[in-house]
């Protein structure tokens, strides 16, 4: 057979394909005039007639599979999309030498999936549909076909390490065979943009349980949260999708309760003036403010309050208009809310009887 790959190689090849990933169908006789029940390969090519894989070699008739013929990239293009049920051609006409194919879609299928990238290296601008598959590269072309991405990494944790400062996050390993590293990646907000930590790495990189870890100094303790989410990349360069976010929080449990609430008239225009005492938690993220326009509620949302309006003796305000005059009571109540989502008392009920 020397380098050149016959019909019956590739129908092997294939055979352990689809053994990965679809149940073996019960082989009928024989679907092709030319393959006897002696031929040693017959189980194999009839398997790949079951399920629709090979349509035989001699169209429209197609009663012959052709055993001892050499494959074609074309036609290997066309068994392995069948194999491996590909459907998005990308746009079509990947390549200037197949528009006369009869397999031009499938080479663009195939493409498309990253399995092939042309006959003419560094150009890749050329399939070379008529030239028959060496066994190079049908290894290459089932690799491509056959490793997937990693699994997602799960059971990430971010705890505080050895009273350091520093972050220390593990992770159990992926089962992949393939993997080469992990991406770690941070941002310093619950849900926020994550960027790649570049060299997160001190100290061994695994620990005698099992688990991968890193030590990473904390990216900014403004906010006192640091996020993560890991990802395993194989060897091919394939990145996994990434773990839940894991985060560490340096000041866990819910912000202090809002005091000072004070509610008056604000300059003279009938705006109701809402002032409380800046909370002090690291990772605030805002104030919810509560409203009411009776002494004792029930109360109701109003809106959220930012804590970028600060005037000089370090009080948080904002000027509303009262909802409702009828009654002539302005009812509020504060709370504050942390980068975690964790909301902490709400202030003592002020009110405003203009």
């Amino acid at each position: 057979m020397g380098v050149l790959m016959l019909r019956r190689f590739f129908t092997l090849l294939i055979g352990v394909l689809m053994a990965v990933s679809v149940s073996s169908p019960v082989v009928a006789a024989s679907s092709f005039t030319d393959v006897p029940d002696s031929n040693i390969f017959s189980d194999d090519i009839e398997w790949l007639a079951v399920m629709g894989i090979t349509q035989g070699c001699n169209p429209p008739v197609n009663d012959e599979f052709c055993p001892s013929d050499l494959v074609t990239r074309g036609q290997m293009a066309a068994l392995l999309v069948r194999a491996l049920g590909l459907t998005n051609d990308g746009g079509g006409d990947h390549f200037t030498d197949d528009d006369t194919s009869i397999f031009e879609t499938d080479i663009d299928k195939l493409y498309t999936a990253g399995i092939t990238m042309g006959c003419n290296p560094p150009t890749h601008d050329t399939y070379c549909p008529n030239n028959s598959v060496t066994r190079e590269q049908m290894a290459a072309f089932l690799r491509r076909g056959l490793d997937t991405t990693p699994s997602q990494v799960t059971d990430v944790i971010a705890t505080l390490s050895g009273g350091s400062g520093e972050i220390d996050v593990s992770w159990d390993p992926v089962p992949d065979l393939d993997i080469d590293h992990y991406n770690i990646w941070y941002s310093e907000l619950p849900g926020g943009t994550k960027t790649l930590i570049t060299d997160p790495y001190i100290g061994p990189d695994t620990r005698d349980s099992g688990r991968w870890y890193i030590i990473d100094y904390p990216r900014s303790l403004v906010s006192g949260n640091d996020c993560y989410q890991v990802s395993a990349v194989d060897l091919a360069g394939q990145e996994g999708q990434r773990s839940a976010e894991a985060c560490f929080d340096s000041t866990p449990g819910a912000p202090d309760q809002v005091t000072g609430v004070a509610v008056g008239l604000g300059g003279g225009s009938g705006e109701a003036y809402i002032s409380w005492t800046r909370n002090t938690d690291p990772d605030l993220s805002h104030y919810n403010a509560y409203y009411s326009e009776l002494p004792g509620g029930p109360y109701t949302f109003r809106q959220t309050v930012a804590d970028d309006e600060i005037d000089g003796s370090n009080r948080v305000f904002f000027v509303d208009f009262p909802v409702d005059l009828t009654v002539g009571k302005t009812c509020y109540e504060i709370s504050a809310v942390d980068l975690s989502g964790n909301e902490g008392t709400r202030s003592i009920e002020e009110c405003f009887a203009p």
